[in-house]
């Protein structure tokens, strides 16, 4: 059995965990970092990413004439993520966010040599109330990939006061005089025995969507039952085992049930773990519609408005999944995989390729889709993809009749204009196409079953679990609060396993784009308040 002694004991490799190790290591602190993965995918889910991250006042917002300021993100957060009374801390966490968000993340990151896309996006506007009241949304050149390498990197110049043990699955913690002094666990595969010891530990081993049994006993009860097949894009070690340690300990780990699900999740096609999925940032133009080939209504689902009534609705058809339909040229303009591994020319800072797919159209997403992905099916009418929706489905739920019908009906509303329609997709559309930022990727009024822009295709979409809204509560020290406000001596969590702060920041609903900046700001918020002592 091993044991070691540090100042600062990090539990958790991924994004939080590094960046409490960079504020700790450049204060002259020495550090410990404890990961139950693999080395080679240290930095955790932030590595998979797309890389979006919502600011307010930046340089890059007043540049493309955006007036925002903190007050106004602090107020759009509130209002959109329908805070109780009680959430004193989420909210007190979402202040910080506001005010700190440019100076402590923003600028942060650029000056350690990282790089934002100068255009700024329009995500989670909301769908029947605001959302996000202006553009927000600002992408690293690079992806969640580029974001976390660099991190590590910053690592390199403090090796000498910085301990790395990769393979370690804590399984416990321990105390010491009544506080919290180290962990234990076993060296994965061989069995090993471990415990370390520090002054200080901090949590910051993610969420709980890896475990899908968990997420299903926590479904929020208003969605009806959990559909049967759910996908996860969350870290297969997101397992909730150490809020369940947390919560033996006597902390207060809060808002489980709140999660930031996607409706768009499709089966991996190589899956590196169980039920594997990827989510799709979900094309405007596409109809979304129901088993049957029906449209999904009477308000139509869209992406990009309000993300978690779209997990909502979808939970509640019949069979828990979806279906978009949409053809070759939607696909190609406006669709994107989430994540770095589909968007190597992002990920890759390939200039030439990225201007290009954005430009001409991204034909490698058509490809990869239509001939990889198991839950796609391409055709040239209705009638046919219908039959090959039914095969991959494994019944004989969808109408062709239906599904014609569905498509002609959207399509003869699209042939009156942005003037003239009353659909309520298509004047979105409208809306969409106002901001700059957003038109190159939203089609301009694109009929379905126009044959200049087939073939057709189906995508069979699930609920693909993704983040925890809620978790371990804490101060803006991050130290860990038992139920009456006290704070258990010892004890720090950062990121997601804090639920990017106080328990759950984000509320019921995020704004997007606050969880890869959440992680950076609870570990910068946390090292500096350890790095003082």
């Amino acid at each position: 059995m091993a044991n070691r002694e540090g100042d600062v004991l990090i539990i958790g490799g991924g994004l939080a965990g590094v960046v409490t190790a960079v504020e700790l290591l450049e204060q002259g602190r020495s550090v410990t970092i404890v990961d139950r993965a693999e080395r080679e995918v240290f930095g955790g889910q932030a590595r998979e990413a797309l890389g979006g991250m919502t600011y307010c006042g930046t340089p890059q917002q007043r540049r493309a004439g955006i007036e925002d300021s903190a007050d106004q993100l602090y107020e759009d957060w509130i209002r959109y993520g329908l805070f109780s009374e009680e959430d004193h801390w989420p909210k007190a966490w979402a202040r910080a966010y506001a005010d700190h968000c440019v100076e402590d993340i923003y600028f942060w990151l650029r000056g350690r040599g990282l790089k934002y896309l100068p255009v700024i996006t329009w995500g989670e506007r909301g769908l029947n109330e605001v959302g996000n009241s202006v553009p927000r949304y600002h992408l690293l050149w690079g992806g969640g990939y580029t974001l976390a390498t660099r991190m590590i990197e910053l690592l390199k110049p403090h090796e000498s006061r910085l301990t790395l043990c990769f393979n370690h699955h804590v399984q416990g913690l321990k105390e010491t005089a009544g506080r919290v002094s180290g962990c234990h666990g076993v060296v994965e595969p061989e069995g090993i025995e471990f415990e370390l010891s520090a002054e200080n530990i901090v949590i910051a081993t993610g969420g709980v969507g890896g475990d899908l049994g968990l997420v299903r006993k926590l479904w929020p009860p208003e969605w009806g039952k959990p559909p049967e097949t759910l996908l996860t894009g969350a870290h297969k070690f997101s397992d909730g085992k150490m809020h369940q340690q947390i919560e033996q300990l006597g902390g207060n780990v809060t808002h489980l049930s709140r999660m930031w699900n996607y409706a768009t999740g499709f089966h991996h096609p190589k899956p590196r773990k169980a039920d594997h999925g990827l989510a799709l940032l979900p094309p405007r133009s596409a109809i979304w519609v129901d088993y049957r080939g029906q449209r999904i209504g009477p308000e139509p689902l869209m992406g990009a408005f309000d993300t978690r009534w779209t997990c909502e609705e979808v939970s509640k058809q019949p069979y828990g999944y979806s279906w978009s339909i949409l053809n070759r040229k939607v696909v190609e303009k406006e669709l994107m995989i989430s994540g770095s591994e589909h968007n190597p020319a992002l990920r890759d800072r390939k200039l030439f390729t990225f201007l290009k797919e954005n430009i001409l159209g991204n034909k490698r997403v058509w490809n990869y889709l239509a001939t990889e992905v198991g839950d796609v099916a391409v055709a040239n009418t209705p009638e046919q993809l219908a039959v090959k929706m039914n095969e991959i489905a494994g019944t004989s739920e969808v109408s062709a009749e239906t599904l014609r019908a569905t498509v002609e009906a959207y399509d003869r509303e699209v042939e009156l204009g942005p003037e003239q329609t009353t659909d309520a997709q298509l004047k979105r559309i409208k809306k969409l196409r106002e901001w700059k930022g957003d038109r190159p990727k939203v089609c301009n009024f694109q009929k379905i079953a126009d044959p200049k822009a087939g073939p057709l295709m189906a995508i069979r979409q699930f609920i693909l679990c993704r983040k925890s809204l809620g978790g371990i509560q804490t101060d803006l020290e991050g130290r860990v609060l038992r139920a009456d406000g006290n704070a258990i001596d010892g004890l720090y969590a950062v990121g997601e396993a804090s639920g990017f702060g106080g328990g759950g920041s984000n509320g019921v609903r995020s704004l997007e784009g606050t969880f890869l900046a959440g992680c950076v700001l609870t570990g910068r918020f946390t090292g500096r308040a350890l790095g003082k002592g």
